[in-house]
């Protein structure tokens, strides 16, 4: 007699689940991180403007020209609180995907352990057999204790 668990395939789902759970979670913080490079980026873009615009500040310059650098400036600052709003978006699926990790994990180990028990439980079971059927040769072979002559 073998063991098996009446629940096996939902316990097959629930890894099946947490798996591509962790898989999600995975996607997203590569996504995050691939949003925070191009923030940076973008803070770096930013900088060089900055950069540029103080050195040809340095010389004489015409108003277009003043207000074409304020303007790329402006605009990039633009992308950048984008940037940070879009980054902050991306925490959020972070934390929700961790979250429903977590629940996966928990529905998972507990299937395990109910698992575990009924395994204990069929362990027990065997154990119980087998004594009984020793206890049965024993009375087979010797005779019960009240049938002595």
């Amino acid at each position: 007699m073998a063991y098996r668990f009446k629940l096996e395939t939902v316990l097959g789902v629930r890894r099946n689940l947490e798996e591509l759970a962790q898989q999600k979670l995975a996607r997203e913080i590569a996504r995050l991180e691939e949003y925070r490079r191009g923030l940076a980026a973008l803070k770096q873009q930013r900088q060089e403007l900055i950069d540029e615009f103080e050195e040809k500040k340095q010389r004489a310059m015409p108003a277009p020209l003043f207000a074409f650098h304020m303007e790329g400036i402006f605009h990039k600052e633009e992308e950048i609180e984008a940037g940070i709003t879009v980054v902050e978006t991306q925490q959020g699926a972070v934390a929700q995907a961790r979250e429903a990790l977590v629940v996966k994990m928990r529905d998972k180990k507990m299937m395990e352990k109910a698992r575990e028990r009924d395994y204990q439980k069929y362990l027990l079971a065997v154990l119980k057999k087998e004594q009984n059927e020793a206890d049965e040769q024993m009375v087979l072979r010797f005779g019960r204790k009240d049938n002595l002559h």
